[in-house]
């Protein structure tokens, strides 16, 4: 177990290796510094067999901070931003006054005094196919080690896709802290027919035929295209959603274009101009779709967010792949065959203080028996 900054001599050598280390370790260098809102430390580590990016936050670095390096951003700052769109102030009121309590409570016991493993910085982070984590207690025991004074995480687990890692993950003494609602789209051994029958799904494929925008792939991109696409995706999940999603750069966006790990497909209109953008990460039969975005000023019935859809489920239907269409719009997913996961990050906290440990079994045990009975009674 070794770990390399991505400024070290080390760590250029990696460049040219062949396998996911390389990958890995261009993303630190190059990608991870583009998300300009993700207040934290990167370094990869190198277990023997596996390499991950991993976020260092020390808890000093106050509200605000971006979701996917900040626990208390994920679970007090966005739950509010969250609550207070969903409406219902019969409901929301009081869970906003509780958001904002479980928040002050959670700063006093430094839960962003944490170290995230396999942190790509996505809202969805995928794992080693074969990976089942049998070198966790090892694993474990060096984060310790090294991070005597932090939390330990791992991001973005689903009983649908990493029950094996679950399973090793609390018998290493993780406990699962739920985080969000996922939604899966399950077409492998060729059930992506049925994906593609249901109603909804046919009438965006009627849409998208009709349109007046052709579908291109990432070589078809020029240099101007970049900054358009960064502005789509700030549109949607920055001003319509949360400033507290990641912020990626145009640098994010050309970066996983060269590096093979972004696919992109684009809506271009017949003037040239692109309304609408997806791309794609992870492995061939797993894969997420962590850059979304289209002109939300044009007009709703347009359809673009279903068009980018459409292009989404086509490609697990290519692929015979899960797709993992992460969190949000739960009616509309779940209308075009999308199935709910409940995700949790697993945290590792017994070589903590005592009241720091207490802080994250509470969290744990509020998220459990109040958080996710809402989500599944009231995402829309």
């Amino acid at each position: 177990m070794r770990w390399v900054a991505p400024e070290s001599a080390e760590a250029q050598a990696w460049a040219s290796r062949p396998g996911p280390e390389s990958l890995a370790w261009r993303y630190v260098r190059d990608a991870a510094p583009a998300v300009s809102n993700a207040r934290t430390r990167m370094l990869l580590l190198d277990t023997g067999h596996q390499a991950f990016p991993v976020s260092v936050n020390d808890g000093d670095d106050g509200r605000g901070n971006c979701y996917v390096v900040s626990p208390l951003c994920a679970y007090a700052d966005y739950a509010d931003d969250e609550l207070r769109r969903l409406g219902r102030p019969w409901v929301t009121w009081p869970l906003r006054g509780l958001a904002r309590s479980l928040g002050a409570a959670l700063a006093a016991a430094r839960i962003d005094r944490i170290v995230q493993v396999n942190n790509w910085l996505l809202s969805t982070n995928l794992y080693p196919p074969h990976w089942d984590g049998r070198d966790l207690p090892a694993l474990t025991e060096g984060l310790i080690e090294r991070w005597p004074d932090h939390a330990i995480a791992w991001r973005s687990l689903n009983p649908f896709s990493n029950s094996a890692l679950a399973g090793a993950l609390a018998r290493a003494g993780y406990q699962a802290v739920p985080s969000r609602q996922v939604w899966l789209f399950d077409v492998r051994a060729g059930a992506g027919s049925a994906c593609l029958r249901h109603h909804n799904t046919r009438l965006d494929a009627v849409l998208l035929r009709r349109a007046r925008y052709r579908v291109e792939g990432p070589e078809g991109l020029v240099e101007a295209d970049y900054p358009r696409l960064q502005a789509l995706y700030e549109q949607l999940y920055l001003q319509k959603y949360s400033r507290l999603n990641p912020e990626f750069g145009v640098a994010w966006i050309r970066a996983g274009v060269r590096d093979g790990w972004l696919d992109l497909r684009v809506l271009r209109s017949p003037e040239g101009r692109i309304d609408g953008v997806v791309g794609w990460f992870g492995r061939t039969d797993l894969f997420t779709a962590p850059l979304v975005g289209y002109d939300t000023a044009l007009p709703a019935r347009w359809g673009l967010y279903r068009m980018l859809t459409r292009l989404c489920l086509q490609e697990a239907v290519a692929r015979r792949a899960v797709l993992n269409f992460s969190a949000g719009a739960g009616r509309f997913k779940r209308l075009r065959g999308g199935h709910p996961a409940i995700e949790c990050n697993w945290v590792h906290t017994a070589h903590l203080p005592r009241a720091r440990r207490t802080a994250w079994s509470a969290l744990s045990a509020v998220l459990r028996h109040v958080a996710v009975p809402l989500i599944e009674r009231w995402e829309p």
